[in-house]
């Protein structure tokens, strides 16, 4: 504590020039946060997709899977079973309000059971045909209970009575998937009302999800999958889950370097910027170092009080930069729109905090080497008559 009257004394030299320093600090901080908060953002909308599930669509483009296959696919050894992939996808209320239903079966229920849906939840289903499932996240997200109606309107009309929304009605609230389950909308729809009004060519028709037994095999029974209906008038192209989700993560850019280069870039700044403000300070007040010396500062005291100089400064910005994160933090989410991909919105953790002020202390102790080094050989008497 006795050192920080010397501390504020030397920010106060030029008050101006330490406040800006200081602020550049906070932005530089708050991108280093924020970058190491997005490539967790992205590393965990990696890891919550399964490799025990194959994504089974059709090789080509504007094409979809006959949904007869799903018992060819059954029979193929490891696999457990195999459920419909197959949803309405538009907005509620104004296009802002985007969301998704996920038609399902009473098939999909046994191939994917992290999803906690019994055989109660498809009764319920067939016997309210039009009815909805809302996971208690979602029901939260949209303020609905059991007997709201919750029309979807579609972007592109795909009904075959032309109507531009599906009109559901919520039939109850369903426990949360015992995993995150990201690649499709925790919301269900009964699969066959879906099926029963779509346009009449495109019946039938959707993409699966298959479930396997061992996540090991995974490369090897979506290459039976594939070479099954290699001739076919529709060939598949089966992927894991999680290599699907890895591949859009980083197609055309990977993001999550690219979150690393930046978060690097950010750090290489903030070094140059409190290794030159130190430098700087301590070469102008070489004289003011020399008299300490003669009132019997050590060289171990001066280059505490150097580093101190150094380090509090990037851990105050390190402190409030990440505060700044956590606040825009929220806005990552957005980066997944559209592509598929729901990517959690990125929270700037205790883990994170604690690395930005580590690399905070790094960097103040890098930025007083050179200084200390000038100080440890400066002559007294030349540095004491200013020269």
């Amino acid at each position: 504590m006795r050192y920080l009257p010397l501390v504020w004394a030397a920010f106060r030299r030029h008050t101006t020039e330490s406040l800006l320093t200081f602020l550049v600090l906070i932005v530089a901080f708050t991108l280093f946060s924020a970058m190491v908060a997005l490539r967790a953002a992205y590393d965990h909308a990696i890891e919550v997709n399964p490799m025990d599930r194959l994504l089974v669509t059709a090789r080509f483009c504007c094409a979809a899977l006959n949904v007869a296959r799903r018992a060819e696919i059954n029979l193929i050894p490891g696999v457990r079973g195999t459920a419909v992939l197959q949803g309405v996808f538009g907005f509620r209320q104004e296009p802002s309000m985007q969301v998704g239903v996920w038609a399902i079966d009473g098939a999909t229920m046994a191939a994917i059971p992290e999803l906690r849906l019994t055989t109660e939840h498809w009764k319920q289903l067939q016997a309210n045909w039009n009815g909805l499932l809302f996971t208690r996240t979602q029901a939260a997200k949209w303020k609905v209970k059991a007997g709201d109606f919750f029309p979807v309107k579609t972007f592109d009309n795909h009904r075959e009575d032309r109507a531009e929304a599906w009109p559901f009605t919520v039939l109850g609230i369903v426990d949360d998937p015992a995993t995150p389950v990201d690649w499709m909308p925790n919301i269900y729809a009964n699969y066959d009302y879906l099926d029963a009004n779509l346009i009449r060519n495109e019946r039938g028709f959707a993409q699966f999800v298959v479930a396997i037994h061992n996540p090991d095999e995974a490369t090897s029974v979506c290459r039976q999958i594939d070479t099954r209906y290699a001739n076919s008038e529709t060939p598949t192209y089966c992927v894991p889950l999680q290599m699907d989700a890895r591949n859009m993560v980083e197609s055309i850019i990977s993001m999550r370097q690219m979150s690393v280069g930046i978060g690097t870039a950010g750090l290489f700044m903030i070094f140059f910027l409190c290794a030159s403000s130190v430098a700087e300070s301590v070469r102008e007040r070489l004289p003011e170092f020399a008299v300490l010396k003669t009132y019997g500062f050590g060289d171990g005291r001066i280059a505490l009080l150097v580093f101190l100089e150094s380090a509090l400064p990037t851990v105050a910005g390190a402190v409030l930069g990440t505060a700044v994160a956590a606040v825009l933090s929220s806005l990552t989410s957005r980066l997944g729109e559209g592509s598929g991909l729901n990517l959690p919105a990125a929270s700037v953790t205790g883990g994170i905090v604690a690395l930005a002020i580590g690399v905070a202390l790094l960097i103040g102790a890098l930025s007083a080497v050179l200084p200390l080094r000038r100080l440890r050989t400066m002559p007294l008497a030349p540095a004491l008559a200013g020269l």
